[in-house]
């Protein structure tokens, strides 16, 4: 019997999952009542079984969702891989958030992880998590030029990841359990 290796989907494509709206309607939905098939989802959130079904293969190709069939339905229930190594600590804080927030406050999950949904901005967490910096010698230490530097510093800032005083830049943690969650999983190299 062969060993499962276990899978690393990137943090930054994992934080892209979950920054899609429908995606957190989708595991609120799944928080709230477990158990459910693509039919019963779908007009749940209220969309198409199809748009439905992509999106929980999204959300489980990151590790979060099981699924087990049962006669033709497959039901999805929130779970972690096993296999993915990052999946137990997300879906803890999803579920912590899930449960201690109520749903109008589930919107505020996609800033934040939209904040780590792309590789770039996680260098630029990662290098402000040292220091405090300007933006100049934050683009020297990132080598992102300064256009993009300033939309994903934008993106970062919304998500409640980096603040600015006058022209000094630096990294913070929002206090949701997501964010906390997302902190602990940045890659350390």
């Amino acid at each position: 019997m062969a060993t499962l290796r276990p899978l690393n989907p990137t943090l930054w494509r994992t934080c892209r999952v979950l920054s899609g709206h429908m995606r957190l309607k989708l595991l609120r939905l799944l928080h709230d009542a477990p158990g459910q098939n693509v039919s019963a989802l779908a007009e749940g959130v209220g969309i198409g079984i199809s748009d439905a079904s992509q999106e929980l293969r999204r959300i489980q190709s990151r590790g979060l969702l099981q699924a087990q069939r049962q006669g033709v339905h497959l039901i999805y229930r929130l779970g972690a891989d096993p296999q993915v190594p990052s999946a137990a600590p997300l879906l803890k804080a999803l579920k912590s958030a899930l449960a201690g927030l109520p749903p109008e406050q589930d919107a505020a999950m996609s800033p934040i992880a939209a904040g780590f949904a792309h590789p770039r901005r996680i260098a630029i967490a990662k290098v402000l998590m040292k220091a405090p910096l300007v933006s100049m010698d934050l683009r020297m230490a990132t080598r992102i030029p300064p256009g993009p530097l300033s939309l994903h510093l934008d993106t970062l800032e919304a998500g409640g990841w980096v603040r600015r005083n006058k022209r000094m830049l630096s990294f913070h943690v929002p206090p949701h359990p997501l964010a906390k969650a997302l902190v602990g999983l940045l890659p350390s190299s």
